[in-house]
């Protein structure tokens, strides 16, 4: 796991992020939700090994007004509350175009072939061709509002790379086709949040915090609609805390009683959620208390 801490530097400041969770209905018929998750390259520089959403940093181009979307700075700026408008949209462009690059899934207005589809996300991932023109190609415009705010998550100080990351949930149905891109990413699979938290509990998959935590929230869920609903407003901002122990890391979320915000804290989180995680050796462990 490619995660590294210096503990005694100064704080680096985080770099702007965008992360979409895509749910569907359970496939069985059954009461519950699958997520697609997709595992990082190895020797990825940031959580490598690590399964999580689809994402990645903003990229200057996302803040282009040549990307046709259905909403506007403004509208994009209230759903995230975010005091910089044009900020605010090129987050939701970035969820959107790391989800067609790290998934193989479009949120637009308008269903694409699947030959149409794969030609798209080559030619943004691949062929580094811009997204304006991708879509300007295709006739599709960005239908942001399928992006449901849902958190932010900031690396702790004291991570040696830092990202301030919106988390965005979208829905998808059981006819989507998701897929890792196979260069960052060597594998996908979509599973119930029960079932991607038993593997990470047997060591299986690794889910660092973030990803561990989100899984939790929306395992209540019955249905996409019941979690798309779990949006929240506003959005939580999520600033974990690490301390040296011993050998290892330990990472205190804002909710943990030991966390300095702990009282500022207002995310309705209770104790139906792990808090506090532990690094070492390149194994993450939720610590139940």
């Amino acid at each position: 796991m490619t995660v590294g801490f210096d503990l005694g530097g100064p704080a680096l400041t985080p770099r702007d992020a965008a992360t979409v969770i895509l749910v569907r209905d359970a496939v069985d018929g059954a009461p519950g939700v699958e997520l697609f998750f997709v595992k990082r390259r190895a020797d990825v520089r940031f959580m490598g090994g690590a399964f999580v959403f689809p994402g990645g940093k903003l990229d200057p181009d996302d803040a282009s007004d040549a990307i046709v979307t259905d909403l506007d700075d403004e509208a994009c700026r209230a759903r995230i509350d975010e005091r910089d408008n044009p900020l605010a949209r090129a987050l939701h462009v970035a969820a959107a175009r790391e989800c067609l690059e790290e998934s193989g899934v479009l949120l637009s207005d308008r269903a694409l072939s699947a030959d149409a589809l794969a030609r798209a996300r080559h030619a943004l991932d691949v062929d580094k061709r811009g997204f304006a023109e991708v879509l300007a190609e295709h006739g599709a415009t960005l239908a942001l509002s399928r992006l449901a705010p849902f958190a932010r998550w900031v690396t702790p100080q004291g991570e040696t790379r830092r990202f301030d990351a919106r988390f965005f949930i979208a829905r998808a149905d059981a006819s989507t086709d998701a897929s890792h891109d196979t260069r960052e990413t060597v594998a996908s699979a979509w599973l119930a949040p029960s079932e991607a938290l038993a593997r990470a509990e047997r060591r299986e998959i690794v889910l660092v915090p973030p990803t561990f935590r989100t899984v939790q929230q929306l395992a209540s869920a019955r249905s996409a609609d019941e979690a798309l609903a779990l949006s929240p407003s506003p959005v939580p901002r999520f600033e974990p805390v690490v301390r040296a122990r011993e050998s290892a890391f330990e990472i205190l979320l804002p909710d943990d009683d030991e966390h300095p915000e702990r009282a500022r804290f207002s995310a309705d989180s209770g104790r139906s959620f792990v808090t506090r995680f532990v690094y070492d050796d390149g194994v993450w462990t939720a610590v139940r208390r």
